[in-house]
């Protein structure tokens, strides 16, 4: 722990220096005090080896003091009672908080730590209502939001998150080894917290104009992968991509619904876009939140003439905002019921299940459509409200769908064959009928007199072809590639999806 200390004290004065102005003297309690006293008293219940004391004190301070100073104090709890993933998970999130202030030494403790984990571990972005308490398996873990994901041993948890309005426990949640995913807490009704698991970690960058100078282009590449690195994400390779818009244009791309398509497609949680407007001498970010259903965040920053360092300290301090914005943003429960069950949920364009359904989305408004083969569609347009629970009942009418009609129209509707498959498909019929026209020229010559002239009538021949078999075979593999080539040709092409999206 000695390489984790040297920080300290400097840091709880210049905490407890931000906090709210001194009290007049008459009034019974200071927090700055108080945040000392639980402190301390933490540090001696941790030196008498009393774990309980200790996690009840470090509850009632977690609102209180300086999160590195709870995150060091919970290290220690975690190494005391053994729980080595606990405690180096914290000491993670320990030196994150310190920032540049963290020592060397400090994190070479603590690769150490992490290689020797023994049991299997899984990283878990944890996102909830700013200013929460954030409990794992009734275990206090910090106030979100966190500066880094979670180490957690690869096993079922539960996960509670403590407003001002009370404490939300999700269910038990299956982490399976080696896991990088991202955790979205969201407060529900009767005390419940609905998480949704989003196993993709990847992030869908979008970088505009097109035609953008590669200098700048590669600057803004390697500050949008360094915040992903930070926050263990990986960017979709450009082969990726290209694979998934398949026939679509690239100016797909700056269209939402066409972002939103193409994201889930892929399986990535979040769009981010970046467009650099040289003439004005701005940078524009936006952050689509694939799961959320919408804009998470956008940021715009001066960079002045947008080259070297000017470029460069402009999108340092963008990609931090858009970040800290979209993790922050806001979400609702919205809980979707409708007459009869079963009925398609469609959400802002995208298919996200069926009635009954529930689901977290960013709070705003949201386009909503339920439909059901045999009755009329129901369209409302609903609006989210933050850490609320929206409950939508609907009872459809018999009458002619629009939605079935439309998803039935689009699923008949097939791209065209590609010219190869047209080049393709004739150069094998071509080949197969002049292979045919040479096995049936073996089958002819089957039997027949070989000798370099006739001869004498009566006398027999010296050799007789025999090309049955080799015939044969030519005429089989002749109708074997002109078969091949008309289906090539003639198999109809992949439909595309009925839904956008699916």
């Amino acid at each position: 722990m000695q390489g984790l200390r040297g920080a300290r004290g400097p840091l709880l004065c210049g905490w407890l220096g931000l906090m709210l102005p001194g009290v007049a003297s008459g009034q019974p309690v200071d927090p700055r005090s108080r945040a000392v006293e639980l402190l301390s008293a933490v540090d001696q219940a941790l030196s008498a080896r009393d774990s309980a004391k200790a996690d009840k004190l470090l509850e009632q301070a977690s609102l209180k003091v300086p999160p590195p100073e709870l995150a060091l104090r919970l290290v220690r709890l975690a190494e005391l009672e053994g729980r080595a993933v606990e405690a180096v998970d914290q000491k993670r999130r320990y030196l994150d908080l310190l920032g540049d202030g963290a020592d060397g030494q400090g994190r070479a403790q603590l690769d150490a730590q992490q290689k020797a984990l023994r049991e299997p571990v899984a990283e878990v972005e944890i996102l909830g209502p700013s200013g929460s308490v954030l409990f794992v398996d009734g275990r206090l873990v910090g106030v979100l939001p966190l500066p880094s994901p979670m180490l957690l041993s690869a096993k079922s948890h539960r996960f509670r998150i403590q407003t001002g309005k009370g404490r939300f426990e999700s269910d038990p949640l299956e982490l399976a080894p080696q896991l990088r995913a991202q955790l979205h807490l969201t407060p529900a009704a009767a005390g419940t917290a609905v998480a949704i698991l989003s196993l993709s970690s990847e992030w869908l960058v979008l970088i505009e104009p097109l035609e953008l100078e590669p200098g700048q282009r590669a600057q803004i590449e390697q500050s949008i992968g360094q915040l992903a690195k930070r926050e263990r994400a990986t960017i979709l390779p450009p082969q990726r991509l290209s694979r998934a818009l398949g026939a679509k244009p690239p100016s797909c791309l700056q269209e939402a619904q066409c972002q939103a398509q193409v994201a889930k497609e892929l399986g990535t949680r979040a769009v981010v876009r970046v467009r650099l407007d040289r003439a004005a001498g701005t940078l524009h970010a936006e952050w689509f939140d694939v799961d959320g259903g919408g804009l998470a965040a956008q940021r715009e920053r001066a960079c002045g003439a947008c080259q070297g360092g000017s470029l460069a300290q402009a999108l340092s301090a963008l990609s931090g905002e858009l970040l800290r914005d979209a993790q922050n943003h806001p979400r609702g429960i919205v809980e979707i019921d409708s007459q009869p069950p079963g009925a398609k949920v469609v959400l802002d364009g995208q298919v996200r299940g069926v009635t009954p359904y529930q689901r977290a989305l960013l709070a705003g408004s949201h386009a909503l459509t339920v439909a059901l083969p045999g009755y009329a569609d129901h369209h409302e347009s609903l609006v989210v409200q933050g850490e609320k629970t929206l409950t939508v009942a609907v009872q459809l009418q018999p009458g002619v769908s629009q939605q079935a009609l439309s998803d039935s129209s689009r699923a008949l509707v097939r791209p065209p064959r590609p010219l190869w498959r047209f080049l393709v498909g004739g150069g094998l019929i071509a080949s197969g009928l002049i292979v045919g026209g040479l096995g049936v020229s073996a089958l002819l010559r089957n039997g027949q007199c070989g000798d370099a002239s006739d001869p004498p009538e009566g006398a027999p021949c010296n050799y007789l072809y025999s090309t049955g078999q080799v015939g044969g075979g030519l005429v089989g593999l002749s109708l074997g590639l002109t078969v091949g080539g008309a289906l090539v040709m003639a198999w109809p092409t992949k439909a595309a999806a009925p839904y956008p999206g699916k």
